[in-house]
């Protein structure tokens, strides 16, 4: 398995009521390994998948620091070091119910480079998931496309996450269409599936995916998740109870528990049920890492 996204640090702030600008304001504040394709490999390392990490960080104690992390969660790490930038960072609001607004500074991250792939991941066998961050521009998307189109050549699988709404906005549904289609699955959430499909009915998101990725799963949060696949079959799955803390995460960690057993050969609704679980357990706590590191 490898993954290929950003490894950023987060620094979150929880706070109840209305946030107030222009003075002071005290809140708890966690500080932790973050962005969104190192949290989906490392869940799948924690799943007990093989998983080799892409991405690039700055040659500082930070982008050291991240990749002693994500050794300790068993990811193998390949990470180019930049001399000139340093490492991205995340500064997350999370409100009383969960909800977090982000922040975000790529640093490093941005200069993300073909060059950067390492050969000897891609290989007959092997999977292949992009966060969708990596489309945003620049040499970042000139890798996402190099590291789909090595890892068709080797016969491998791919996914693919959206990411993010305000991303596909940005870049036009019908970009992010073109670059990504021919993937074998796509994970966007409802939001996310609303922009890419233009509308906003579940049945006609997964339909309108269909026609570009071989399956889709829709990340519903509170209500659970949607597979479809070219075959015609559907599933839906509930969400599994929760006490919502931090929603941070969550999306990652339901790819990894649906690629984790969809790779081992499982049925839709078995993996979906992993995703939703494992989504659960993120949303429960604070950061959107694996606990007790």
């Amino acid at each position: 398995m490898v993954v290929v996204g950003d490894l950023i640090y987060d620094v979150l702030a929880r706070f109840d009521g209305p946030l107030a600008f222009g003075t002071d304001f005290f809140a708890p504040v966690h500080a932790q390994p973050g962005g969104s394709g190192a949290n989906t490999a490392a869940w799948l390392a924690r799943l007990g998948a093989e998983t080799a990490f892409v991405a690039r960080v700055g040659d500082d104690p930070l982008g050291r620091l991240l990749a002693e992390e994500l050794a300790r969660d068993g990811v193998v790490a390949r990470l180019a070091r930049d001399k000139g930038v340093e490492t991205g960072k995340v500064v997350a609001l999370v409100d009383g119910d969960g909800e977090r607004t982000l922040i975000t500074y790529r640093g490093a991250g941005e200069n993300l480079s073909p060059e950067d792939l390492p050969e000897d991941l891609f290989g007959p066998g092997g999977h292949l998931h992009l966060s969708g961050y990596l489309f945003s521009g620049g040499a970042r998307r000139e890798a996402a496309l190099a590291a789909l189109e090595r890892a068709r050549a080797n016969g491998m699988t791919t996914s693919v996450d959206p990411s993010s709404t305000t991303l596909l906005e940005a870049l036009g549904p019908e970009e992010f269409l073109g670059w990504t289609t021919g993937v074998d699955l796509a994970f966007p959430n409802r939001a996310e599936g609303a922009v890419l499909a233009g509308t906003t009915e579940e049945d006609q998101i997964l339909n309108t995916l269909l026609r570009h990725y071989a399956n889709v799963v829709l990340k519903l949060g509170a209500g659970g998740a949607a597979y479809a696949g070219a075959g015609g079959e559907r599933v839906r799955v509930p969400a599994s109870p929760a006490r919502v803390v931090d929603t941070t995460g969550a999306g990652d960690a339901a790819c990894a528990g649906f690629l984790a057993a969809w790779l081992r050969g499982k049925g839709p609704e078995e993996a979906l049920r992993g995703g939703v679980e494992l989504a659960a357990e993120v949303v429960g706590k604070v950061g959107g890492r694996p606990a007790g590191r």
